[in-house]
């Protein structure tokens, strides 16, 4: 492999681009101090990718950049490229030339190139790998490496051996592998405190799921008893069930007979309903014909406005065919007059061409006759006479041109003159266009002004009825849900009414008072009323006084009781209102309570009352603290909010909440409620019934102002303008074009003109020239012989006229010509206007017909307009009847529902009958039905599939509950149960034998890793033991022929038992010396030594190429020539790039390039050959 070339471009001090070829053996470069010639080491250094600006002599990397002097601008980037020529393919690719470029921006962007091609630094340094080549190999030595090589400053010489023993390669992959090895062991870690984690948490779950199997099996023991239970109870609810729907069964016939009534008078109220519906639909259809005959008034209106634009438009239009009409008919006129003119000069010009064609033909006999006279003659005539000849042939040539010329100019002067006259004829026609396009431009704007008006309106009138739709939509859903919230809340008045009124779920006793005693004397559960969700609270704790009368006095409860004695109905009992005073209640403070009287709503005269029962009574707000009761002071009442749980005086009550528990408290005041709410609602639905009305009277509106008809007719209206528009513009860029064309070619002619014009000039003179030398010729034949003198002056007369003739029958035939293109040029134009006249006639006639039709159609939409204007008069009368009539069946079908509605409070007291039996067997449904929920929910089991045996049927039922509530307490108390945990067991159980399988994949990874580390280490070790055995017997050799035999040197490892690792050192004793050390050499034994180890080197692995960068510095002469005999003797296997100051050195090398500064600051080079000189020769000159 060799070194062909260097490229450098703003590297440093070469700001210019630089080649350096490198086609010889040894190359040495030279300069003064400071010109750079280290440069060009550094740029080989950083082509190979150098990343240490301390090796560069650089701060940073961007120094490398030229950076300017006072004369020249600083580079945009660094570019270094080397150029190889792999001829011993050592380099491992298919190119037989390589070149390799850095770059570097001033913006910091960095680029390597490989042939061209952008690639890594990895690529290139993978592909110099073990060959000697690298920013840091011993390919590339300067002064300064020697003593770093000779004290192996970090580890030098070791750097140098391993490259020359091809063992780099070995040391990366083992790099890589013990990273590998490294990363395995910290994945083994992980994995390791993984497991301990998980088998950590694997006992723990053991544990949990231990507990889980045995919390299961009572579940199974309390599932059994529980569905037994639930079993019993079901078949005991079932057997009272039938005994009631015997009960119902009865009452059932007694209310069919009532609700036959009230069947007729709904069939009535449903047959007037049903006319109504066929109203409405009348009505609605009414109204979309009234919608209808709307839309045609509006699009009459439309139609008559168009129409009248069309007219207005097409007026304008007949009104300026007419003038192009005026205006071409005087001008076809005054086109016929010059055609006229034109063929009578026509005439003349044929009948003058005509005398001057006979003209030539006599003056050609003339000529003729004494042409064979002069001919005779001609005989004795010397060279004179053909001189003269072709004198008289050169003036004739010339004449001839002159006339052709002359009419050349006056055939552009013509051209010239028709051209302005057509660009005037056009001129009146373009400004007609022109004026048609303002006035259609006028006309287009406002069109599209008028679109955007109604799109505009179109958009708002669109927008406006959707939003009203949407309005109309949430009015409709509210008013059906209002309609829906009081038909619900008016039954649950009447029922809850019913209820007050028969007094339903009160003993006997308390309904024969109701009816026979005073009514204004309450019961307790109708003077208390609280909200909703404390009913059930509050009915639990006063469940023993709500069906307490509450008497203002003790003689009204004995009057009372009297009553029930003597009809013997039974017992009741009262509060004495007047006994309790009013009192101040001490509320405390307890956690998650409220006193049960700030949720009371009772009037002031039963305050008292309310306040004595409901004292020290408190509430507690979360049913999921159940078990804080039995924490409170047994001097407080305190009931859940559910009503699930009771501790009062040291007694504890609860248990599961009935379906219709907390229904008896406040009746009285929740109807007076559902009446204040049932007005609400009423007068809601009004207002809203209100709303969409006029709702729907503004969706009439927007429907009626639909103007999408006008929008379309205004977009047709915009397109045919357009396209008029479009006729117009492309006429006018037309006659632009035209009249472009036309100026051209007068300007064309006018500079052809000035041309001929200038060469008629030089040609008459010309002319002129030849007419002095016809008579000079003339003279000369005279004076020769006066008869042929006499015949030439006779014969030249004669030509004269017969050319003079010629002349005037070509000035002839080129003036009729011109009349001909002339005459051409007016009959063209007459024929244009001719077609352009007929054309505007035809239109002319279209329009007039056309605005015939449109006046026709204007009469016709008007006459139409008025029909229909007063057929919507007529509608509108209809339509305002047909509302009447609707809104009038209206009111008598509220009135017949008003009836039905009475009808129903009659049958309502058998239904309420009815109803309390269902009542009964509603709840004992629901017991039922909660059995099975509570089988299905709780025990995952269907009560249907329970199969009993006739012993378990036997069972006592609340010995079953009891045991399955033992069961049940049993499950409570046992505390927190992971449900998941046998899952989660095994789940995490399956990990733990999957890391564990995964660690011993590591472990045997890792043993693989250690096993190539260490075929790594045997391949290295035996390699470089190799490469260090045959250097060391290669720097005995070399030292020894630089110094002398007996000198004495060596090399040895410091530690031969890792000799991959140790140090290598140098012993160097040259004859005479014992150093202790090589620190203690001369500067040239130690250049000379480092030297004898560079070629040892070379000897083992030879670089492709050596760069010495002022090494030989410190030799004196004689050493320098041991220093190039050895670089002559080795430059057969390697190229040598020498920089020195050094003469000797300089006369050795092949070429010599020098390095210099011509502008300061920029570094330049230039080659010298120095091989056809002799050794002496250069060192004389040198000297000289």
């Amino acid at each position: 492999m060799r070194l062909k070339n260097l490229t450098i471009k703003g590297f440093k001090s070469f700001a210019d681009e630089t080649v350096i070829h490198f086609n010889e053996s040894v190359t040495g470069i030279v300069g003064p101090n400071g010109s750079g010639k280290s440069n060009i080491v550094d740029a080989i250094r950083w082509v190979l990718g150098e990343q240490k600006g301390r090796e560069l002599r650089l701060e940073q990397m961007s120094d490398v950049i030229f950076n300017g002097t006072k004369k020249r601008k600083e580079a945009p980037l660094a570019s270094v490229s080397l150029n190889f020529e792999n001829t011993r393919n050592l380099l491992p690719t298919e190119y037989q030339n390589i070149e390799i470029a850095r770059l570097l921006y001033r913006s910091g962007d960095s680029e390597y190139r490989l042939n061209g091609v952008t690639c890594r630094l990895k690529d290139i340094t993978g592909l110099f790998l073990d060959t000697g080549i690298g920013p840091d190999s011993y390919a590339i030595i300067a002064l300064n490496m020697v003593e770093d090589l000779l004290s192996n400053k970090e580890s030098a010489r070791r750097k140098m051996f391993e490259q020359a023993a091809g063992i780099s390669k070995y040391k990366a992959r083992k790099r890589e592998t013990l990273n590998k090895l490294k990363s395995t062991k910290e994945d083994l870690a992980r994995i390791e405190d993984l497991l301990f984690e998980i088998n950590t948490n694997l006992v723990e779950l053991e544990k949990q799921a231990k507990r889980t199997r045995k919390f299961n099996e009572l579940k199974e023991k309390y599932k059994s008893a529980g569905l037994l239970a639930q079993f019993l109870s079901v078949k005991t609810l079932k057997e009272k069930l039938e005994v009631l729907e015997t009960s119902v069964q009865e009452e059932m016939l007694k209310l069919q007979d009532e609700e036959v009534g009230l069947n007729s008078i709904e069939a009535s109220i449903e047959a007037q309903k049903k006319a109504q519906l066929d109203q409405e639909k009348n009505l609605s259809e009414f109204q979309k014909k009234v919608n209808e005959v709307l839309d045609t008034i509006r699009q009459l209106e439309s139609n008559i406005q168009i129409s009248q634009q069309k007219k207005q438009f097409q007026s304008t239009q007949l009104e300026t065919i007419r003038q192009n009409l005026s205006q071409a008919a005087g001008r076809l006129d005054q086109l016929k007059l010059d055609v006229a003119a034109i063929q009578s000069e026509q005439a003349q010009v044929e009948l003058g061409l005509m005398e001057a064609d006979q003209a030539v033909v006599n003056h050609e006999e003339i000529f003729n006759g004494k042409q064979a006279e002069f001919n005779l003659l001609k005989s004795g005539v010397d060279q004179f006479q053909l001189d003269k000849q072709e004198n008289e042939t050169a003036i004739y040539e010339l004449e001839k041109e002159l006339a052709i010329q002359h009419n050349r100019i006056e055939n552009l002067h013509a051209d010239s003159k028709r051209c302005e006259e057509e660009i005037e004829s056009k001129f009146n026609e373009h400004q007609n266009k022109e004026n048609q396009h303002k006035e259609l431009s006028v006309k287009l704007k406002d069109v599209l002004s008028e679109i955007d008006q109604v799109k505009v309106a179109e958009e708002n009138r669109l927008l406006g009825l959707e939003q009203v739709q949407i309005e109309l939509e949430a009015c409709t859903q509210k008013v059906s849900t209002i309609h829906r919230q009081r038909d619900a809340k008016q039954n649950e008045f009447e029922l809850l009414k019913s209820m007050v009124e028969k007094m339903e779920g009160f003993p006997e006793s308390i309904k024969f008072l109701n009816q026979n005693w005073r009514k204004d004397v309450p019961v307790l559960s109708d003077i208390i009323y609280t909200p909703e969700k404390y009913r059930s609270a509050i009915e639990l704790y006063l469940e023993n006084y709500l069906n307490y009368y509450v008497a203002h006095t003790e003689e009204d409860a004995v009057k009372a009781i009297r009553l029930l004695f003597n009809n013997s109905k039974g017992k009741a009992n009262f509060f004495i209102l007047d006994k309790f005073r009013d009192s101040k209640a001490v509320e405390r403070s307890i956690p998650g309570c409220i006193p049960a009287l700030s949720i009371m709503e009772v009037t002031d005269m039963y305050k008292p009352l309310v306040h004595d029962l409901l004292k020290d009574v408190y509430i507690l707000e979360n049913d999921n603290h159940l078990e804080d009761v039995i924490h409170f002071p047994d001097d407080v009442s305190v009931i859940s909010v559910s009503g699930s749980i009771l501790k009062a005086n040291k007694i504890i009550t609860g248990g599961s909440v009935g379906l219709f528990e907390g229904k008896k408290l406040g009746r009285k005041k929740n109807l007076e409620k559902l009446e204040a709410e049932i007005k609400e609602l009423e007068s809601q639905a009004i207002l809203n019934e209100k709303e969409l009305a006029e709702l729907k009277n503004k969706i009439r509106t927007f429907e009626l102002n639909n103007r999408q008809k006008e929008l379309e007719q205004l977009r047709k209206k915009e397109s045919e303008e357009l396209q008029q528009l479009a006729q117009i513009q492309t006429h006018l860029s037309h006659y632009l074009d035209l009249k472009a064309d036309l100026e051209r070619r007068i300007a064309a002619n006018k500079m052809q003109a000035a041309e001929i014009a200038q060469e008629l000039n030089s040609k008459e003179q010309r002319i002129v020239e030849l007419k002095d030398r016809q008579q000079q010729l003339v003279h000369s034949l005279h004076s020769s012989d006066e008869v042929y003198n006499r015949v030439s002056i006779e014969l030249s007369e004669i030509t004269g006229i017969y050319n003079q003739a010629k002349l005037e029958l070509l000035k002839w035939q080129n003036r009729f010509e011109n009349i001909n293109k002339d005459l051409d040029y007016k009959n063209k134009q007459i024929e244009e206007l001719q077609t352009q006249t007929i054309n505007d006639e035809l239109k002319q006639t279209e329009l007039i017909e056309s605005l015939g039709e449109l006046e026709t159609s204007l009469t016709q939409y008007e006459s139409e307009l008025l029909e229909v204007l007063e057929f919507r008069k007529n509608m509108d009368s209809n339509l305002t009847t047909l509302e009447r009539d609707y809104y009038e069946a209206r009111n008598r079908i509220s009135e017949d529902e008003a009836k039905a509605k009475q009808h129903q409070r009659s049958i309502h007291e058998l239904q309420s009958a009815i109803n309390g039996i269902k009542d009964q067997k509603a709840e004992y449904k629901f017991r039922i039905q909660s059995a099975y929920e509570k089988a299905e929910l709780e025990f995952m089991a269907k009560l249907d599939e329970f199969v009993a045996s006739e012993e378990d049927e036997g069972l006592d039922l609340e010995a079953l509950i009891s045991k399955s509530q033992y069961y049940k307490t049993r499950i409570d108390n046992y505390g927190e149960v992971n449900p998941l945990a046998l899952e989660a067991y095994e789940e995490m159980k399956a990990r733990l034998d999957k890391i564990t399988e995964q660690r011993d994949d590591i472990l045997k990874a890792q043993d693989s890793l250690l096993e190539t580390i260490k075929e790594i280490e045997e391949t290295a070790t035996q390699g470089f033991m190799q490469a260090f055995n045959q250097v060391r017997v290669h720097f005995q050799v070399v030292f020894r022929s630089l110094f002398t035999d007996d000198d004495d040197c060596d090399l040895v490892l410091v530690d031969e038992n890792d000799p991959l690792e140790c140090d290598i050192d140098i012993i160097a004793k040259p004859k005479g010396k014992r150093p202790k050390s090589i620190s203690q050499l001369s500067g040239g034994e130690k250049t000379l030594t480092a030297i004898a180890l560079l070629f040892s080197l070379y000897l083992l692995k030879p670089a492709p190429f050596c760069i010495f960068d002022e090494v030989d510095a410190p030799l004196d002469d004689i050493n320098i020539e041991k220093f190039n005999l050895i670089i002559r003797k080795f430059s057969k296997e390697s190229q040598f790039i020498i920089i020195t100051h050094n003469k000797l050195t300089m006369a050795d090398v092949d070429v010599l390039y020098g390095v210099y500064m011509e502008d300061q600051g920029v570094s330049s080079v230039t080659a010298v050959d120095f091989r056809k000189y002799s050794h002496e020769i250069v060192l004389e000159e040198m000297a000289n």
